[in-house]
């Protein structure tokens, strides 16, 4: 499968309260409607100060397809249409939409995740380094940034998402992958956002393949839709 993000920009004239009330409560629903759909997950901005990241995104949808035609032949499909994408305006800042696809790298699977399992997440949204290929930055990426995260104090789950060579061959995407990382609760997220393994290692050697002038990221809480 591959999995599909949509970096969501909240309409200005309305709050923030009113962006994840519809985005969770009218605009999910129109989700189960669309067969090609695997999984579908939003991750809902919290305020928290995690990782000290800001982001102009107030949410992330993640979409999970069988593949990237079947994603291209969804926003033909009548359900998407007639549906969440005519939605989209209600809530949406439709001109600052984007996408990216990727292929996800489970670097920490954990407990298994149920549609219901409690759990907060920090999102981080990296840029390669000016003069690092893409090849480049995600064997790093993978093989060396990979195996120091696991070491973070309460860490539950771990995984990259790689953007897939189509991608690049089109629009320069706002960023070179997603990194997420779920912790039990807010208070374990705080606690390893100060931790010297955070700190120290993983920052480190973050700044050898990330540009860290341009990293954003935020908190997030999981609205599973559709889930197995």
């Amino acid at each position: 499968m591959i999995k599909i993000f949509y970096l969501i920009p909240k309409r200005p004239d309305i709050s923030d309260e009113q962006f994840h009330s519809h985005w969770r409560d009218i605009h999910a629903p129109l989700a189960l409607r669309i067969p090609a759909l695997r999984r579908y997950v939003q991750s809902h901005r919290i305020e928290h100060p995690g990782f000290g990241l800001s982001s102009p995104y107030e949410g992330l949808a993640e979409v999970w397809f069988d593949s990237l035609d079947a994603a291209h032949q969804m926003r033909d499909s009548r359900e998407y249409i007639e549906g969440a994408f005519a939605d989209e305006p209600n809530f949406i800042d439709t001109s600052r939409l984007t996408w990216i696809a990727t292929q996800e790298k489970v670097i920490l699977a954990g407990p298994k995740m149920e549609k219901d399992s409690p759990s907060v997440k920090a999102l981080f949204f990296p840029k390669r380094k000016p003069g690092m290929s893409v090849a480049e930055y995600q064997v790093y990426w993978r093989t060396q940034h990979g195996p120091i995260v696991p070491k973070t104090p309460g860490l539950l789950r771990y995984v990259q998402c790689h953007i897939l060579a189509e991608t690049y061959q089109g629009d320069t995407p706002s960023c070179d992958g997603v990194a997420e990382l779920w912790w039990p609760n807010p208070a374990s997220l705080e606690k390893a956002a100060v931790s010297p393994e955070f700190r120290a290692e993983q920052l480190n050697d973050a700044a050898r393949f990330v540009d860290m002038d341009r990293l954003e990221g935020f908190v997030a809480e999981e609205n599973r839709v559709i889930w197995p």
